[in-house]
């Protein structure tokens, strides 16, 4: 679940629904987890948002006025068949069903909206043309988010200073092998000289925030990130 939302963080989402106590009700869970959220209360204002704003996945009813929700993913499948899209409705009629399967919907969500089947349902359909390569696991509980640049424990985000993120970064582009302390100073002390100590302080204060040791000392070498096996 953390890692599902770690996903979500990076990604922005249009939300098109008519009813207001709906509309905000859902969109008040969709601000927590995503980026970014857009709005709209027709078909024919969120075809207008999509074209502007691009966004990573489409959430829509489908009674809605001027445009419904049936036309407004036809008008975008005629352009982009790789956005998921998610329907929500009312009720299920089995010629809605067949009309929306020709579409490529990823998802159906039935009204009222369960909210770990709307989580599960959004982050299967990002999945599919996301393959979380934005979030990489350093431990069993903490998180890198390639895509917003922050670091996460147990959900929560780290705080770590200019050079600790910088180091921290380094090991992680660097993550199957060894970083000498060579590398290490010209990377983050590129005009000046530093001593072996000022290195290990940096470690030192990276496993104290994050009160785990995912930083191995390889001896007389330089520093790797910690296995997940070991």
């Amino acid at each position: 679940m953390i890692t599902d939302l770690l996903l979500l963080k990076s990604k922005t989402v249009l939300y098109a629904e008519d009813d207001k106590t709906t509309r905000e009700q859902t969109a008040t869970i969709l601000k927590m987890i995503f980026k970014d959220i857009f709005i709209a209360e027709d078909g024919k204002i969120a075809y207008e948002i999509y074209e502007d704003e691009s966004p990573d996945l489409l959430i829509s009813d489908i009674k809605m006025p001027n445009l419904d929700g049936l036309m407004l993913i036809k008008k975008i499948r005629e352009q982009n068949y790789e956005i998921p899209i998610i329907l929500i409705t009312s009720f299920f009629e089995q010629g809605m069903l067949a009309h929306a399967a020709n579409l490529s919907i990823d998802g159906y969500l039935l009204k009222p909206i369960e909210l770990d089947e709307f989580i599960h349902t959004i982050t299967k359909s990002i999945q599919r043309f996301h393959q979380q390569e934005g979030i990489i696991t350093l431990s069993n509980n903490i998180y890198y988010n390639a895509g917003t640049q922050e670091l996460y424990k147990e959900g929560s985000v780290i705080s770590l200073g200019a050079r600790e993120f910088e180091f921290l970064q380094l090991l992680i582009k660097n993550r199957l092998k060894t970083v000498t302390k060579e590398e290490i100073s010209k990377t983050l002390w590129p005009l000046e000289s530093v001593c072996n100590s000022s290195i290990k302080n940096l470690v030192l204060r990276i496993r104290k925030k994050l009160d785990a040791e995912i930083i191995v000392s390889v001896r007389g070498i330089g520093y790797r990130l910690k296995n997940a096996t070991e």
